[in-house]
């Protein structure tokens, strides 16, 4: 569809569309009525997110971790919403983030399957003998009164008067459009018997989702045109299979820009919606002979088509459930195979080959359908600041000559004996070279990502957006600083003065040791307490560094060891060093959290009055709040006094 409405196509599908309205108004009533289904189904959406304030969202990643569970989530989220596309693109942005599971998605796409067919039973019993019209037009009056209210609860109820205003008045469109025809085009001379009339109905459905991108507004017509007597009751059920059969296409759009994990779920759904839609076809007369039994037994007239419609559109989807749940764990090992498992969340392994080297990073987790939502895009978010976070610290660990061993948590003493090593020609990596290879890359790719999420936030989702933002600007400056520092490194590690290079010794532990530590919050991941600890140490141990670091010169400086030139170099390297440390903290502060709002992070660093020089001018100002995270029981609890976060 997107394709197909190219700035080329658009200027001639408007032009062929004019020329219809004008040679038939009711081809224009029928138009505006589809037009109105689809913007009422918008807005129906729209508003509903917005009124249950991401409840949705927070829903589907609790309520599936069955079976049972996850096909009941589908069925009662598409009968709310009315839109199974939505459901599916949803559990294919969830799975492709890692909030829910492959079973539980191809549950959520089974259930949502079945619950399309509670339009159908709607819009037969009740929309096509209700005048629907003088029912929309005091939704659509209270509709926009409440959609302009500035609260999100009033705003949100407000898109969901408007579109359920919006669909109650598409389809009463849709009926008068259908009852014009009748003496002036009678579409019932263009019906097909046989299996002729099944191919070419069967189309005609398919490519009607695949335009309106909704399967409802597919069965609407048909329900429609069938209720006018301008469809045949045969030609109708074909229509409906291939309504059936197009939804696969939104799945197939939303996997385009999603990972393995989505395209397996998309895989699932295209498998579920074809294997149903083939054995349909292949049981058609029997399955119209069911229906006109259970019509039968339901006191349904022989001549309701539209409820016998209704009746056939729950019989197959309900034929597809029974075939394909016993076959779901086969499914799975089939669609792993199909689609391999990424990499690992965060992993930090160290690959044989000098980083200079590999392969030029780019991020690994950022997929569009993750822009659907407001959870997903924060959950592959967090996901690619701790991609990003790795390879920092990899960056930062070869631009300071350390063994890449320091990453993987090597004893302190082993650290201290390799920084007084000779560096080998291969450890001597060019932090510009990595910077632009490992880095700017997939910082580029988050800001990007960030510029595209123009969904909306809740307050304490803006704010988890905002801390992960910077949190990704403390990654990308820890490396900077580590670029600057390596400059004067690289220049002393073979002639400089013994007081000069055991001085950059000190600092290359120094950033080890700093790696060595935000190395171990992988360990300590949901133990708030424990991770408190290690950042008021890692605090601790930077202003002690500092302090200890500053006198040393002042010392080696009067005791001519050093001249001003050299102290002046180790000082400003100093700052560079607790730069570094400072701005992982702050980045690795939010990260531990895990899409908790953090709202204190490390202080700056404040020198002492005894440094040779003024420190350079802080890029941002501090809060002075207290790093808090909410406990189990949903209140907050003061960790003190971790760092000073941003």
């Amino acid at each position: 569809m997107r394709t197909f409405f190219k700035p080329g196509w658009l200027p001639v599908a408007l032009l062929v569309l004019l020329i219809l309205f004008f040679w038939k108004v009711e081809l224009a009533t029928l138009a505006a009525g589809v037009a109105l289904f689809i913007m009422g189904m918008r807005h129906l959406e729209d508003g509903f997110r917005a009124f249950t304030g991401g409840a949705l969202e927070r829903w589907l990643s609790r309520s599936t971790d069955r079976l049972w569970k996850s096909l009941a989530f589908g069925f009662t989220s598409t009968a709310l919403v009315q839109s199974s596309s939505l459901v599916t693109l949803l559990s294919i942005a969830f799975l492709s983030a890692g909030l829910i599971s492959l079973m539980a998605g191809i549950g959520i796409v089974f259930g949502s399957n079945l619950g399309t067919t509670t339009g159908a039973w709607l819009i037969a019993l009740v929309g096509l003998k209700v005048d629907l019209a003088s029912v929309a037009m005091p939704l659509l009056v209270f509709g926009v009164m409440l959609g302009r209210r500035a609260e999100a609860h009033w705003k949100g109820i407000g898109q969901v008067l408007l579109g359920i205003g919006l669909l109650f008045f598409g389809i009463d469109l849709m009926k008068a459009g259908f009852a014009s025809f009748e003496g002036a085009l009678n579409l019932d001379t263009y019906a097909f018997s046989g299996w002729l009339g099944v191919i070419v109905y069967l189309v005609l459905g398919l490519l009607a989702t695949v335009l309106m991108q909704s399967s409802h507004a597919t069965l609407m017509i048909t329900l429609a045109a069938l209720a006018s007597g301008q469809l045949a009751y045969d030609n109708a059920l074909a229509m409906a299979i291939g309504a059936n059969l197009g939804t696969t296409v939104t799945a197939l759009i939303g996997a385009l820009g999603s990972n393995n994990a989505g395209r397996r779920l998309a895989a699932a759904h295209i498998m579920f919606n074809g294997v149903t839609a083939a054995v349909a076809l292949l049981i058609l007369p029997l399955l119209a002979r069911s229906v006109d039994s259970m019509a039968y037994v339901l006191g349904i007239a022989d001549d309701a088509y539209t409820l016998k419609l209704a009746l056939f559109h729950t019989l197959f989807n309900l034929l597809g459930l029974v075939l394909m749940l016993p076959f779901v764990p086969l499914m799975i090992k089939v669609l792993m195979r199909w689609f391999p498992e990424a990499i690992p969340v965060g992993s930090t392994e160290i690959k044989p080959l000098v980083l200079s080297e590999q392969p030029r990073a780019r991020a690994q987790y950022l997929n569009d359908s993750a822009l659907l939502h407001a959870d997903t895009a924060l959950k592959v978010l967090d996901q690619e600041l701790l991609h990003l976070a790795a390879l920092t610290r990899q960056v930062i660990a070869a631009a300071t000559y350390l063994p890449p061993a320091v990453l993987l948590g090597m004893p302190r003493r082993q650290l201290h004996e390799a920084v007084r090593a000779p560096v080998a020609a291969t450890q001597r990596e060019n932090a510009d070279v990595l910077y632009e290879r490992h880095i700017k890359g997939v910082y580029s790719d988050i800001v990007d990502f960030i510029s595209r999420m123009d969904i909306s936030l809740l307050p304490e989702q803006q704010q988890v957006l905002m801390e992960h933002n910077l949190a990704g600007r403390d990654l990308v400056e820890a490396v900077k600083a580590a670029k600057h520092l390596q400059k004067n490194l690289r220049k002393q590690l073979d002639d400089a003065p013994p007081a000069v290079r055991v001085s950059y010794e000190v600092l290359r532990e120094q950033c080890g040791l700093a790696l060595l530590a935000l190395g171990r919050l992988e360990d300590i991941q949901g133990d708030a307490a424990a991770q408190a600890e290690l950042f008021y140490e890692y605090e601790k141990q930077g202003k002690l560094f500092s302090a200890e670091f500053q006198k040393g010169v002042q010392l080696q400086l009067r005791n001519r060891d050093l001249d001003g030139w050299q102290a002046t170099s180790l000082l400003n390297d100093m700052h560079y060093l607790m730069d570094i440390r400072r701005h992982l903290a702050m980045a690795h502060a939010v990260l531990a959290a895990r899409g908790e709002v953090v709202e204190q992070v490390v202080a700056p660093y404040e020198p002492e009055p005894a440094e040779v020089e003024q420190p350079r001018k802080r890029e941002r100002p501090t809060r002075t709040k207290p790093l808090a995270r909410k406990n189990r029981k949903g209140g907050r609890e003061r960790i003190e006094p971790s760092i000073n976060l941003p």
